[in-house]
């Protein structure tokens, strides 16, 4: 499977995404980043495998597309966001990826900032909807918290039941999975563009888990468990439901307030799937 995100500056995103696919059950994961932070990326684990990426003052140059594209068709999924900007290579990318859809794809982060950046929401040619052509694609997860949820949708972050009803709406026009990121986590999705809307509430989870990493965290949680073949839905209550079980014993080991990404990275793999 394959990650892509990482800025100067944000090398950790990407890297705790990574870390925690390992821990999730994947045998082989690769991070695309640019190359200014291979060493560092690679440095949080040796089982990191690394893609680098050309790169411009903003993040990853518009050359990037270029070298990710023959790479996806191998992948048995693949993660976008953490860490990754919005700058012009990271909109070609995420582009890229919206349309071509060559494997079961998360999108995250900065992923989701250049699309409602773009204004994408609204445009057909990243949403075709008919029964045949949604399931002739792969499927997608997107994991907003509510800042990002807001930039997608326009409602705002204090309308929390505005905001799950425009999840709704956004699973219906994209066809995607919608994690809602909170107190609780909410898993958000469609079975078709007509279909009424399901909403399931994760029972896992604590305050603490609203600190830097955690969502970086969940995103290489859920697109592992994509890759080993679970069902798009399955992959993203189960993602969530573990990421917060973690989340809970990391903060029983410590405390919620003192409880960091990497206290639940560290956690992650004593939790049975």
């Amino acid at each position: 499977m394959l990650l892509i995100g990482g800025s100067r500056g944000m090398a950790g995103s990407i890297a705790l995404s990574s870390v925690a696919a390992l821990h999730a059950g994947s045998g082989l994961v690769a991070a695309a980043i640019p190359d200014r932070i291979l060493e560092t990326v690679a440095s949080f684990s040796p089982a990191i495998m690394t893609v680098p990426l050309p790169e411009s003052e903003g993040g990853v140059s518009a050359e990037a597309w270029p070298v990710v594209r023959p790479r996806l068709a191998k992948q048995s999924a693949i993660g976008c966001g953490p860490g990754l900007t919005t700058a012009g290579g990271s909109v070609r990318l995420v582009e890229g990826l919206l349309i071509d859809r060559p494997a079961p794809l998360v999108l995250d982060a900065d992923a989701l900032n250049v699309i409602a950046q773009e204004d994408w929401i609204g445009q057909s040619e990243f949403w075709h909807l008919t029964d045949a052509a949604l399931l002739a694609r792969s499927p997608m997860v997107w994991t907003p918290h509510r800042g990002e949820l807001a930039r997608l949708t326009g409602v705002q972050p204090g309308d929390a039941e505005g905001q799950l009803d425009a999840a709704g709406k956004l699973a219906q026009q994209t066809g995607a999975v919608i994690v809602v990121k909170g107190g609780p986590t909410k898993v958000v999705w469609t079975d078709r563009p007509e279909s009424a809307v399901t909403v399931w509430t994760n029972p896992t989870g604590n305050p603490g888990m609203a600190t830097a990493g955690c969502g970086d965290v969940l995103t290489g949680v859920i697109t592992s468990l994509l890759g080993q073949g679970l069902d798009v839905v399955d992959a993203a209550r189960l993602g969530v439901w573990w990421h917060g079980l973690a989340g809970d014993r990391a903060a029983a080991a410590s405390s919620r307030m003192g409880m960091t990404s990497v206290d639940l990275l560290n956690h992650l793999a004593a939790v049975p799937a």
